[in-house]
């Protein structure tokens, strides 16, 4: 609604993709996003309710997962080629609708990255099939499906410039994060190794806050309008909303996390004959005391009582 009311009003199409599957109306990408959310938060978890997870995923998703990482670099490398590693400027770089083959470049390499947004949906289906059902949070959803929608109204209406900086970063982020899922499906003996997950999270608040930062730039710059204020306030809007969902999963993943670890522990460690079972700490009842110790002389029952009550 907010690209029809005020992009598609105000700005006019991109004529060279006129032909262009996929770029003829902002509805097909729409109808396809609502479907894979109703798939993946109702339909899916449903019809797995009462059938067992899918086997033999492993080597799918390590297939799945090495071609996203060749992919996300290759549309990396192609932003890079055609301007943010040449000759683009960090401010004030406008959009150039010419046939020049950087631009064209650049046009193509932004259609490519949509239809990685669509490729995407994959990573929930995974989690559908293995009846992963916690990881298909808000954070989640909302992310695989508000991209597709959002890409389509930049490429239409803007393939270059200033605003592509945002696809240039979540391509590299993307490459790193799909090496992280092909390591982890290769089985338990590499788990050790990555250890570097919540850095993955981090990369990505660290690249909503470029791209947020990098867009207001141009409120205090003087320059050639290189982004049209809608596009704008788009593009910072959905930074911002992205950084506080990805902010609070940190927040519940890591650090809250890591602080109950830490509280279990210590409490463990505080117990003098205290042990670890199931996660929580315990101390030795006076069951298990007394029951290994059947045929002993009467007295212990009171020892085990007494220290109990000290315990507590």
């Amino acid at each position: 609604m907010y690209g029809d009311l005020t992009v598609a009003r105000q700005l006019p199409p991109d004529a060279r993709q006129n032909t262009w599957y996929l770029m003829k109306s902002p509805y097909p990408p729409l109808a396809v996003s609502m479907v894979y959310v109703a798939c993946v938060t109702w339909w899916g978890p449903l019809y797995m309710r009462h059938r067992k997870p899918i086997t033999g995923l492993r080597p799918v998703m390590m297939v799945y997962n090495a071609f996203q990482v060749v992919f996300s670099f290759w549309l990396f490398w192609g932003a890079g080629v055609a301007g943010w590693f040449t000759k683009y400027k960090w401010v004030c770089e406008p959009c150039d609708f010419s046939d020049d083959p950087m631009p064209v470049k650049m046009m193509v390499m932004g259609y490519w990255y949509m239809v990685s947004k669509y490729i995407d949906f994959i990573d929930t289906v995974f989690f559908v099939l293995n009846k992963k059902t916690e990881h298909i949070s808000l954070l989640h959803v909302s992310h695989h499906a508000l991209m597709p929608v959002g890409v389509w109204f930049g490429i239409r209406f803007q393939p270059g410039g200033h605003g592509t900086l945002m696809g240039f970063l979540n391509a590299f982020v993307h490459a790193v994060m799909y090496l992280y899922y092909l390591l982890a499906a290769m089985g338990p003996t590499l788990r050790p190794y990555l250890w570097w997950k919540k850095y993955l999270t981090s990369m990505q608040m660290a690249q909503f806050t470029i791209v947020f930062f990098h867009g207001i730039t141009l409120a205090f710059v003087e320059c050639e309008v290189p982004l049209h204020p809608c596009l704008l306030r788009w593009l910072c809007v959905q930074a911002i909303m992205f950084f506080a969902l990805f902010s609070d999963f940190y927040i519940k993943a890591y650090q809250m996390k890591g602080k109950a670890k830490k509280q279990l522990k210590d409490k463990a460690e505080s117990l003098p004959n205290g042990e670890m079972r199931n996660g929580h700490a315990n101390s030795i009842s006076e069951g298990m005391m007394i029951k290994p110790f059947q045929c002993v002389p009467a007295g212990l029952e009171d020892v085990a009582k007494e220290r109990k009550r000290a315990h507590h």
